[in-house]
């Protein structure tokens, strides 16, 4: 995809310029999935609605709560109508024209290394008439908010959701995938909520997570047949918050 990946709302009234309410947009040409759309992004915007398509991708719970934690309308394109999503396939519609058809071949080196030139085409040159022939790129500078630190660290930690509470039984672990996945001797016989967030699965005690199980997110979308390539026993770690190189917000 060489559009910018999201369909965002916009509201001008001076009653949502006031909340603070940050989502990015994720540079064009990387690859989705939910750790990458809220960190490897180029862009703070304050949307009040998002708009995908139906693909899984964009369909799970994790993304959902993000949503909904932060307060965004996630709207998904209605099946069979893509007018629906009327800037994306218009996209998609000149992408073809403008760039994939002018290749007698499609082979997937050259469109790979001519894409970047084309997407700096689309998004900084390319006029679009809904922008009185101005770029896509005008858009998004219309926001002028800087995103503060503290404000993209909490932004993260939205993206979470509860999935159960349990008593740890006095062997310290619980059944995963089919196999023993062990918290700790120190939280044997201790209730602890289980939360799944971009972080994995993580064991908390009243609001603190104290251990997290990093690989859970991969592990949970592989196929039951798939499991015996895990490992024969699981093992949380203490919790530690990884931290991830940040884009900066362009000026």
């Amino acid at each position: 995809m060489t559009a910018f990946w999201t369909s965002l709302i916009w509201s001008k009234s001076s009653e949502n310029r006031d909340k603070e309410r940050y989502c990015r947009v994720q540079k064009p040409g990387s690859k989705f999935s939910p750790k990458t759309a809220f960190l490897d992004t180029l862009w703070q915007v304050i949307p009040n609605a998002v708009v995908f398509d139906n693909g899984s991708a964009f369909k799970g719970k994790l993304l959902s709560a993000f949503c909904t934690n932060l307060g965004f309308r996630l709207i998904h394109a209605s099946v069979g109508h893509p007018q629906t999503n009327g800037k994306l396939e218009r996209a998609f519609h000149d992408d073809m024209h403008e760039f994939y058809a002018q290749y007698p071949t499609w082979l997937f080196e050259p469109l790979r290394h001519d894409l970047p030139a084309y997407v700096h085409y689309r998004n900084y040159v390319r006029g679009h008439r809904a922008l009185g022939g101005q770029p896509a790129i005008t858009r998004l500078r219309e926001q002028h908010r800087m995103a503060l630190p503290w404000v993209l660290e909490r932004l993260e930690s939205y993206a979470c959701y509860e999935v159960g509470r349990k008593v740890i039984p006095a062997t310290g672990c619980i059944r995963l995938f089919g196999r023993e996945a062990s918290l700790g001797a120190a939280l044997a016989n201790v209730e602890v909520t289980f939360w799944e967030s971009l972080e994995g699965l993580e064991a908390r005690i009243d609001g603190q997570c104290v251990v997290v199980l990093r690989d859970y997110r991969t592990f949970k979308q592989m196929a039951v047949y798939e499991w015996r390539q895990l490992p024969p026993a699981l093992y949380f770690e203490p919790y530690e918050r990884a931290i991830c190189p940040r884009i900066a917000v362009a000026q």
